[in-house]
């Protein structure tokens, strides 16, 4: 069987890591001490997401935001609450209301690790419940900056003293906020630091969101309808978790970045460069990010149909070709130069697909765009989410019904049409309990997260469509190499 090069033998090769003097010396190195991790990261998520004691400190602070939210809730919700058990709605309806704000009360007062759950779940189309992520729609939940001195006691920790050092954040998330910096030599660098405390506190909230889980599942073994299950949630949240709060697992991820956009031959794209000798769990350093910010931008991009067809690149047509895709392309990761090119400074996630993974992606999209609803469930069956107890003609008669997986109505209605329609799917297959691997589910996730780019970019539509209709020819081509592939496996 042919052996796939590995991280370090392909930047070895690479014309694009050539331009970093001992960059690829430091990528065998941190692949060397990180990789098996790296690799391992869907079985970690499985076993985080397992219920079990909670740090004290986490439950403590989770137990204060809940007797806020209930004190807020009381004050402003019962009235409401009271008024419409006398107009004779569902008391049933009302508790699940209450839930779920209560919830999200909590990820607004968790801190930085809950804020990093909300985010999870907003880009996450219907993998999620819409009554959730209509809720997390009218809030802003996310972490203050940190205060200069710890910020320059982390970074001094890590990676040692900067020669200049601007403390005001350029971008800022849940996990991590970056600041442009100074080398002693002169060079103009951006330095990313991940918060205090944060990659614990994701832990333990997941671990709680497990146990929490777990006791739902007892109580309604259905899951009440809610999307993938409880579990499945956790395991998502997990799995994204572990690999944002690692700084070290960053530096390989864009190395695997640069990489597949070299590859590609995304001229227009630049992923920022790690640097070697400052990567630590906490810092990063790495190449300048020129350009704006995307949330920043004042002005539409010029060429924003471009940008979205090499994202989709880097993402779906990656996963599909190479089995390994960006998992969290997020706006606050992407830079947009001054010519209108793409600048990524964030890896965050990467997927990982094996052969059959790769085979069963290709099967769903080649059968969704070209209306065989039983070609969507073997690639369910190929990906190893189909339970053994299936009714597969009830599944397949649901799914040929489903006036949004009609390939006119996805042709007609454009992009909007596609994401219903990949929504649709997604939700009549987990109606039927269908339990994908936590990859599939995560490259499920970075659909929708580019469908959301998308409209962002390019509100008119048509960007993400366009990029998915290139695809579509070179899919035969593609399931006959991931075939081939297996056989010699």
């Amino acid at each position: 069987m042919e052996q796939h090069p590995t991280l370090t033998e392909r930047a070895a090769g690479s014309a694009w890591v050539a331009r970093e003097a001992g960059l690829a010396e430091a990528v065998a190195k941190w692949e060397a001490d990180h990789g098996a991790r790296r690799a391992s990261l869907p079985d970690q998520a499985r076993q985080l997401a397992q219920a079990g004691p909670i740090p004290p400190h986490r439950l403590g602070q989770h137990a204060v935001a809940a007797g806020l939210s209930r004190a807020v809730r009381t004050v402003t919700r019962l009235p409401g609450m009271v008024s419409d058990v006398l107009g004779g709605r569902d008391p049933r309806h009302l508790v699940v209301d209450a839930a779920v704000e209560g919830f999200v009360d909590q990820l607004a007062l968790g801190g930085p690790a809950s804020a990093e759950v909300a985010r999870v779940i907003q880009g996450s189309g219907s993998l999620f419940p819409s009554l959730l992520t209509d809720e997390l729609a009218l809030r802003s939940i996310g972490p203050a900056n940190l205060m200069p001195v710890t910020v320059k006691g982390i970074v001094r920790r890590s990676v040692g003293a900067l020669a200049e050092f601007d403390f005001a954040p350029v971008t800022s998330g849940p996990v991590t906020q970056m600041h442009h910096a100074t080398l002693p030599e002169g060079r103009p660098v951006d330095v990313r630091l991940r918060r205090p405390g944060v990659a614990g506190d994701l832990a333990a909230d997941v671990r709680m969101m497990a146990t929490l889980a777990a006791a739902g599942q007892r109580m309604a073994p259905d899951g009440g309808g809610m999307g993938m299950g409880p579990m499945g949630f956790v395991e998502l949240i997990g799995r994204m978790g572990l690999e944002a709060v690692d700084l070290r697992i960053e530096a390989l991820d864009l190395i695997e970045l640069g990489l597949i956009a070299e590859d590609l031959g995304l001229e227009h794209v630049e992923v920022v460069c790690p640097l070697p000798g400052y990567v630590s769990e906490r810092v990063l350093v790495t190449s300048r990010a020129a350009g704006t910010p995307l949330p920043d931008l004042a002005e539409p991009v010029a060429d924003a149909t471009a940008i979205i067809g090499a994202i989709t690149a880097l993402t779906l047509e990656a996963a599909l070709v190479h089995g390994t895709f960006w998992a969290d392309p997020s706006p606050e990761h992407l830079f947009i130069t001054p010519e209108g090119g793409l600048v990524i400074s964030r890896a965050s996630v990467v997927g990982r697909l094996g052969p059959q993974l790769r085979a069963a992606g290709i099967t769903f999209l080649k059968s969704l765009f070209s209306g065989e609803p039983a070609g969507q469930v073997e690639a369910m069956r190929i990906a190893g989410a189909v339970p053994p107890d299936l009714d597969v003609d009830a599944l397949v008669a649901e799914l040929a019904g489903a006036k949004a997986l009609d390939f006119g109505t996805i042709m007609m209605g454009g992009e909007d049409a596609l994401l219903g329609a990949v929504n649709e799917a997604v939700r009549l297959m987990l109606k039927h309990k269908l339990a994908p691997p936590v990859e599939v589910v995560l490259l499920l996730r970075t659909v929708f997260a580019v469908g959301r780019l998308s409209d962002l970019l390019v509100p008119e539509g048509g960007g993400f469509l366009a990029a998915l209709m290139g695809l579509l020819p070179k899919l035969p081509a593609l399931l006959a190499a991931v075939t081939a592939e297996q056989d010699e496996g």
